[in-house]
């Protein structure tokens, strides 16, 4: 099966079924995959093909904006893979590629309660008003 008829298929699936966003991203990832794989089969698309498509179309974008073509890409090779083909074998579903594309954990802040900052701004020996107006600032509002 070439790679533009699954496309149309997964996409019309998609259209009938998912919410407008969804359709949109989707049709971003696939309208750029079928410019470079439109007419192949899907089974010669390898995993280095694949790795190299994303690379060029998420250079210069953000861990999450990576991660999120990666994950279109992956759920169209599975949709194709459990809807019209069983025998494939999805070249996203590698260590490799998982482990690239996957976005790092996000720092979280410690918060710190009010007595402790209400503690730091009225013990202050000299207070400078630069200091105090920041703070107040975002104590306050």
């Amino acid at each position: 099966m070439k790679i533009s008829e699954a496309a149309k298929v997964f996409l019309a699936y998609h259209k009938s079924n998912s919410k407008g966003n969804s359709v949109r991203a989707y049709n971003l990832v696939l309208s750029r995959l079928l410019e470079e794989f439109g007419g192949e089969n899907l089974e010669e698309i390898t995993t280095e093909r694949i790795l190299s498509f994303l690379n060029r179309i998420t250079e210069g974008k953000k861990p999450q904006t990576r991660r999120t073509r990666y994950s279109h890409l992956l759920a169209f090779f599975n949709f194709i893979k459990n809807n019209l083909d069983p025998d494939l074998r999805n070249p996203c579903d590698t260590p490799m590629l998982k482990k690239l594309f996957r976005v790092r954990g996000t720092f979280h802040w410690d918060i710190i309660e009010k007595e402790t900052v209400d503690e730091v701004i009225f013990r202050t020996s000299k207070p400078s008003p630069s200091f105090l107006v920041s703070e107040g600032a975002s104590y306050f509002g």
